[in-house]
């Protein structure tokens, strides 16, 4: 009896010391002096400059009120919009659209120059939350378009007798 336990005990001491020696060596969480967040660091000279990654939505809801001549730019009235776009909520917005945009409408892709005005559009831009220009243009990743809702027409059907 005393041989079986002395045996489990080196079988499972050899097992454990084999298992931490194979075993990666672990790293701290947050060395010290790098940045985890987004952004990336670069050095030019004795400056610093931070790309930015973007990570972040805004959601922006509205009615198109024109499109740029140029087919690079979309302007509409946000009426709802998610919590990062809330500044934006009740203005008149310009959106740039670059290649990288998807413009859908009705379920089909379609290019700027398709939608008609009034149509009732979704735009998703993406941004970085900090650090961020604040005047720097909204870019649109997807746009989504619906037809206007049409207004129900009533027909007067009172008749006046004499």
């Amino acid at each position: 009896m005393k041989f079986r336990v002395a045996l489990v005990t080196v079988i499972v001491a050899g097992l454990t010391a084999s298992l931490a020696v194979a075993a990666p060596a672990k790293s701290p969480k947050k060395p010290a002096g790098t940045d985890t967040t987004a952004t990336t660091t670069t050095t030019t000279g004795n400056t610093e400059q931070r790309v930015c990654r973007p990570r972040f939505a805004q959601i922006l809801r509205g009615t198109l009120v024109s499109v740029a001549n140029d087919q690079l730019s979309l302007t509409f009235t946000v009426a709802q919009s998610n919590w990062h776009a809330r500044l934006y909520k009740g203005q008149t917005v310009t959106i740039q659209v670059n290649a990288n945009t998807r413009i859908w409408r009705l379920g089909q892709k379609v290019t700027l120059g398709e939608l008609t005005l009034g149509d009732r559009l979704m735009v998703q831009t993406r941004f970085c939350k900090a650090g961020t220009d604040v005047s720097a243009p909204l870019i649109a990743a997807r746009v989504t378009a619906r037809p206007a809702k049409v207004a129900p027409t009533t027909t007067d059907t009172t008749t006046t007798t004499t």
